[in-house]
């Protein structure tokens, strides 16, 4: 069974909370996450810097399988997030999701998720760009995203052209939710003013 994986790493440097713990509809974001993938993954990883290892204990309680833990991988970006995510994962197939993502849908996190099948890869492809943090990965991914690394380039997706990746069109994601806000994340004070008002 494939493992979640929740990264809650980042810097927050845009914005002036700590984007952890923030919260949305008077709910934590991570928590809100957490019901939405409850028994898709046999375990779920919150992957923090050390800093925040204690305060994010709270929600091993919150559902069967959560597992707060520090990233063996600090200062990269969400690269590093991912290559740390993969690391400390038991499982070949993976779900990465960042933690600033308010919206998320259990079915569209399992499209996603299935889309994997003999590829290394599967990431939604948005009229914005590539998603890959509301993605799946294989272990496979971990010496090509080593290399990057190693090479100094923290491009998150810079290492998507050394594996097999499957592409979901967007359309396809919009099936399970026709607003199209299933992947919006909260990067700034001005995001979070947007979908404050929002609810599930």
């Amino acid at each position: 069974m494939a493992t979640g994986i929740i990264l809650a790493g980042g810097a927050s440097r845009r914005m002036p909370a700590d984007k952890a713990f923030m919260e949305v509809g008077g709910r934590r974001v991570i928590g809100i996450q957490l019901e939405v993938i409850e028994g898709l993954f046999e375990e779920v990883l919150i992957v923090a810097n050390v800093g925040r290892l204690e305060r994010l204990r709270e929600f091993e309680s919150a559902a069967a399988g959560v597992c707060v833990v520090e990233e063996p991988i600090a200062g990269k970006g969400p690269l590093g997030g991912i290559l740390s995510g993969l690391m400390l994962s038991e499982a070949d197939e993976n779900f990465v999701l960042a933690c600033d993502m308010p919206f998320i849908k259990r079915e569209a996190v399992a499209f996603v998720l299935a889309g994997l099948r003999d590829y290394d890869a599967c990431l939604p492809a948005t009229p914005k760009g590539l998603e890959p943090l509301h993605a799946a990965y294989r272990k496979s991914c971990l010496p090509a995203i080593e290399s990057r690394l190693a090479a100094g380039n923290l491009r998150v997706t810079g290492f998507l052209e050394r594996v097999r990746v499957n592409y979901v069109p967007w359309e396809r994601l919009l099936q399970f939710d026709s607003t199209g806000r299933l992947l919006t994340n909260i990067n700034e004070p001005g995001d979070m003013r947007r979908v404050s008002t929002d609810e599930r």
